[in-house]
């Protein structure tokens, strides 16, 4: 027990042991948050790291957001420069870690305490997914460095009520309804950079993240071709968009306004990539009720009512063709593509 500065008494386990030779006291955590239980537990784990040549000190010393700022920087260099994951375990750690677990030593943190986080999430499924996945992923960091001998999270989970599985379809509007909504975006009062990626992106059938982060230095209006490099690429691997004529027209009018080798679509606010949110945020304002990789959805429909090969249509979208067909496609079906996504263009402008 110890007096505080305002005269109350604080209660807190302890232990001393010899480390190194030296006497040295270990705090276990303070009454009633800590059973005599859990502090026996706490105490036998330290006996066992010096009966292992280790110094328990260390496991103490390091804490939670300490170590998942170690498994940011360990994973780092793994990450696309154009993908969100880093924005994301930051995000995380600003807004849930820190004010629930972050100061805690990584030794300490419990089922209970990961508990006390995941009540935070729970009622938003893919974050709480996400969150789970990302705590059990610094507990193993954590594990192989000496620092704790278990992963709690599974437990944790397992204390949480059953998420409800959403399946991750994108909404898609039916192409018929896309020439109206394309009006809408062209029509409206946002920032024009915003209004033509939006376009390119239904023009093209590409990815969201490939048209925000898309520079001039990948495209060849001269011969209607935008290559997408593979560090971009969410294959690894190089690939060539045929460009239809208003995508090269719409890009013609957007050369004016840049320069050099910059963004094609830099934000009005920023300079930098657009947000994910640009796209969600315009197509709510319009009341279109589509994402921006349903529109990817929208264009595999027209596809499917209109008898585009099965081949054709997923080599347009970027896709992996397995199986059978994957072994005799060596070619990127260029001018094939080229075709379909005039009839494309034709169809929705």
């Amino acid at each position: 027990m110890k007096e505080t500065a305002n005269g109350r008494w604080s209660k807190t386990w302890a232990q001393r042991i010899r480390v190194g030779g030296r006497a040295v006291s270990l705090g276990l955590g303070s009454y009633p948050a800590v059973s005599l239980a859990l502090a026996r537990e706490r105490a036998l784990a330290n006996r066992q790291a010096v009966e292992q040549g280790r110094d328990p000190r260390r496991r103490h010393a390091v804490t939670f957001a300490e170590a998942m700022a170690a498994v940011i920087d360990l994973h780092r260099p793994n990450w696309k420069p154009t993908s969100n994951t880093e924005q994301q375990w930051r995000s995380l750690l600003a807004n849930h870690i820190d004010a629930t677990i972050g100061t805690m030593g990584v030794a300490e943190v419990t089922a209970a305490d990961v508990v006390a986080v995941l009540d935070r999430v729970w009622d938003r499924p893919e974050l709480a997914r996400r969150t789970a996945r990302r705590i059990s992923t610094t507990m193993k960091w954590a594990m192989g460095r000496g620092l704790r001998d278990n992963d709690p999270t599974a437990a944790a989970v397992a204390a949480m009520p059953k998420l409800r599985h959403h399946p991750n379809h994108h909404r898609a509007l039916h192409h018929s309804d896309l020439p109206d909504a394309l009006t809408k975006i062209r029509t409206s009062a946002a920032a024009a950079a915003t209004k033509s990626a939006l376009e390119l992106l239904a023009l093209t059938a590409t990815r969201p993240g490939e048209v925000r982060n898309a520079r001039w230095g990948e495209f060849d209006l001269d011969t209607a071709v935008w290559t997408i490099p593979a560090a971009r690429y969410k294959t690894g691997t190089q690939f060539r968009v045929p460009l239809n004529t208003r995508a090269v027209a719409l890009l013609t009018q957007a050369r004016n306004l840049t320069h050099g080798d910059a963004l094609v679509f830099p934000s009005p606010i920023t300079g930098r990539a657009m947000s994910e949110n640009t796209y969600v945020k315009l197509l709510k304002d319009l009341d279109i009720a589509t994402s921006a990789h349903g529109l990817r959805a929208t264009f595999r429909s027209w596809c499917s009512d209109t008898g585009v090969p099965r081949d054709l249509a997923e080599m347009a979208l970027g896709h992996a063709v397995r199986g059978v067909e994957g072994a005799y496609a060596r070619s990127d079906m260029l001018e094939r593509r080229r075709t379909l996504m005039q009839q494309w263009n034709d169809h929705i402008t």
